[in-house]
């Protein structure tokens, strides 16, 4: 029995709207200026495929700033003309000022570049601590908050529900009843289940809780730029930031989970709290009290706990010209410096063509790099895509290995065993160009040779990828990595 002329036209006329559609959503494309292959592949998938192009489109194709985000570029402007961020020279810095010439040229390279970029000078004489896996992580902060007395300011873009998170809901509740100032932002995507019933604790306790972009009208707001940040700024005196989320994942309880984290004490704390200050002063559509700034400032030009120079970087949509994409510019830039090794280990991999062309050529002028993958990751196309940059790589003498244990995290970078970059920030155009991000560079040697060790400890139970070998897989695997490939300009 066939349909009826009256069903048949409805659907004849459906078919010509979403046609219409997808071909009026072609120069939206084009004036977003993206890189080529990312403008020629939503185009056809427009074309090709109209109705679910357009609906691709609408949800993750927009990374330009819209209204929300031109929101945030004049609360950004306000906040900072109100509170300068720290400068290097608010500080007496250390006798081998990287910026002054005294340490190796990829230490004046990068700080010259994250002072450029980001306004990101570095600071002196802090005390930075490395933080491997979930436990540590979560001691290290629990024991911070139990010792607040001021204020914790908490940015995550993943809360999960589970026993983790419940854990640091009830330390703030605690902090909160008794006087210290709690404020909790969370992404609106990347904490989308979180319930206001599981908040109501919080709240009654006196924190005040935030989403940052709430899922809402989806034509009007994609899920893109989502807050890839990982902050938490006690007191103005202790900080952390790095890969770590809350979950009950990154205790490794299910299947092994590797990943790090760093503390900071010093003069670097200020800077982290100021991003923080800023994405409140945006979400929040109200400044943080002058008096929790004031204490993070005073704290950054007293203390002077280490011997670490550290530069805060923050990186995202809303923020035009040069300086935009600064993580990734960054990241480049630390690739290009290095003269003998650059280790990087990162979760999902899939590089523009600058950081695929600078990992080759640091390897064909002699530089030892080495990148570390999961073996099997959370996201199974992103990591086709991934892989299938493989033999670029490893045709230029570039050392890629598989974590074998289970799935890798982090996003740590060393470069010749004495600069440490880590951050939120995965080695992929998610983070480089619609992420809100923050990345931390550290010249201090013993941090840098502790994270080294942690990398060849990483490898030693990690699989080395043979060329030969790579070479020879099924063909059914090549041709979905290849897949996979063409559409990540639009992951």
């Amino acid at each position: 029995m066939g349909l009826s002329p009256d069903l048949l036209d409805l659907f004849s006329g459906l078919g010509f709207a979403v046609e219409v559609l997808g071909l009026i959503l072609v120069p939206v494309v084009l004036l977003q200026r993206k890189e080529p292959p990312s403008t020629v592949a939503w185009i056809l998938t427009l074309i090709f495929l109209p109705g679910l192009g357009a609906l691709l489109f609408l949800l993750f194709g927009r990374d330009r700033v819209r209204i929300p985000l031109r929101g945030k570029e004049a609360a950004d402007r306000a906040l900072a003309a109100k509170n300068p961020p720290v400068a290097a020279c608010d500080v007496p810095p250390r006798q081998s000022d990287p910026v002054s010439g005294g340490a190796a040229r990829v230490q004046r390279d990068l700080f010259h570049v994250s002072t450029a970029l980001g306004r990101a000078a570095p600071t002196h004489h802090n005390l930075a601590e490395l933080l491997v896996d979930g436990d540590a992580t979560y001691a290290a902060l629990g024991e911070a908050i139990e010792r607040a007395e001021h204020h914790v300011f908490a940015e995550y873009y993943l809360l999960r529900r589970g026993k983790t998170a419940d854990w640091l809901r009830d330390l703030l509740v605690r902090a909160a009843r008794r006087g210290v100032s709690v404020k909790l932002l969370i992404d609106g995507y990347g904490s989308f289940w979180i319930s206001s019933r599981w908040l109501r604790p919080l709240r009654e306790a006196g924190a005040e809780v935030v989403f940052f972009l709430p899922a809402r009208l989806l034509p009007f707001q994609p899920m893109n730029l989502r807050n890839h940040r990982k902050i938490v700024v006690v007191d103005g005196k202790v900080g952390f930031t790095g890969g770590i989320n809350i979950g009950d994942e990154y205790r490794g309880k299910k299947r092994p989970w590797r990943d790090t984290h760093l503390r900071l004490e010093g003069p670097a704390v200020l800077p982290l709290a100021m991003v923080f200050a800023q994405d409140w002063h945006f979400a929040a559509r109200s400044h943080i009290p002058d008096a929790e700034i004031d204490r993070a400032r005073t704290t950054a030009r007293s203390v002077r706990p280490g011997s670490a120079t550290v530069a805060i970087i923050r990186s995202g949509p809303d923020i035009q010209g040069p300086q935009r994409e600064t993580v990734h510019r960054v990241l480049f830039s630390a690739i290009t410096s290095a003269r003998e090794r650059v280790f990087i280990t990162t979760p999902y991999f899939i590089p523009d063509r600058s950081i695929l062309v600078a990992l080759q050529t640091a390897a064909l002028r002699g530089v030892d790099v080495r990148l570390l993958f999961p073996s099997k990751s959370n996201h199974p196309f992103v990591f086709q895509a991934g892989r299938s940059f493989y033999e670029d790589l490893l045709a230029a003498g570039v050392a890629i290995f598989e974590y074998g244990p289970g799935m890798i995290h982090a996003k740590t970078m060393v470069v010749d065993g004495t600069v440490a970059l880590i951050g939120s920030a995965n080695m992929d155009l998610r983070s480089f160009r619609l992420n809100f991000e923050v990345h931390a560079v550290i010249d201090e040697p013993t941090l840098a040779s502790r994270l080294e060790r942690c990398f060849e400890a990483d490898l030693a139970v990690s699989n080395r990828i043979a060329a030969a070998e790579f070479r020879a897989r099924p063909l059914p695997l090549k041709v979905l990595e290849a897949a996979a490939r063409l559409v990540s300009p639009l992951m």
